[in-house]
């Protein structure tokens, strides 16, 4: 039998499975993505607590009225916040039978926006500090939403210019910060730095981050939508372009898998062309 931890879901067992996530090192942002669709599950609900015996019948009745309301891959990881939080609890058996809708499989492929000017000028358009240097981090250094809104100053070493980025997975990656990044992101690190080191840079939510590049880009008068992903595809097709190494661009955008890091550029496909014209 497993040990119980907690007999309820409440607010308080909800932080305590939280603080126990990040002592075994999973990263700050997974902890808080878990920790926060539990606490979402209370507020809909409109209850406290609830007890471990009526946590399933609960969770899915949750889960039944919001899945047609929120994207496939929200319920998915709202189901894996249950299940992981059951487990901790001492209830492992529950919600194993629960099927969560199947995300999309197409991704729109990310596009690179016109590289001369355009991430200056979308940095430019930025109404505070923090929103130039979120599309700085995307387009010059080549953060996914989620690693930029983990950075703290902490992760710079000014000596070398390099920043240290948690990815996927809880991956870290040591990537060149360069000098048309740092200077705008520079002025959000010096108001942090010397008094708390370790805060976020960036204090805005995911979905505030998500629609900020896109508003950023109408201001900058881009010829198209630009998603977060857009930045991160400027950087490597900028990379690729310059040094021609797609191994090196891998590395720094932190895939794992080559094939993933052709999706970001525009180039390879491109060169392949020019390579059979003889």
């Amino acid at each position: 039998m497993s040990k119980r931890r907690v007999t309820t879901l409440s607010f308080e067992s909800i932080e305590q499975f939280r603080n126990s996530l990040s002592e075994t090192g999973l990263s700050k942002h997974t902890s808080k993505a878990y920790s926060t669709d539990l606490r979402m599950l209370l507020e809909q609900m409109n209850v406290l607590e609830i007890p471990a015996q009526q946590l399933e019948i609960a969770g899915q009745a949750w889960l039944n009225k919001y899945r047609k309301i929120v994207a496939p891959k929200t319920t998915a990881r709202r189901l894996t916040s249950l299940k992981i939080f059951a487990k901790w609890a001492g209830y492992p058996g529950l919600f194993t039978s629960y099927r969560a809708p199947t995300p999309a499989q197409t991704i729109p492929r990310p596009l690179p926006i016109p590289r001369t000017g355009s991430i200056f000028a979308m940095c430019e358009a930025g109404w505070t500090p923090q929103h130039s240097a979120l599309v700085a981090l995307g387009g010059y250094v080549g953060c996914r939403i989620s690693e930029s809104l983990s950075l703290t100053p902490a992760d710079f070493d000014l000596v070398s210019r390099e920043v240290t980025i948690r990815g996927k997975g809880d991956k870290t990656r040591v990537v060149p910060v360069s000098r048309a990044a740092w200077a705008w992101v520079a002025p959000v690190y010096m108001e942090l730095a010397p008094k708390t080191p370790d805060a976020t840079l960036l204090t805005m939510c995911d979905r505030t981050a998500r629609a900020s590049i896109t508003r950023m880009g109408e201001l900058a008068k881009m010829p198209r939508r630009v998603a977060s992903h857009d930045l991160r595809a400027t950087f490597a097709t900028w990379l690729l372009e310059k040094t021609g190494n797609l191994r090196l661009v891998q590395e720094l955008l932190g895939h794992s898998s080559v094939t993933t890091t052709q999706a970001y550029t525009l180039v390879e496909r491109n060169l392949m062309h020019e390579a059979v014209e003889l």
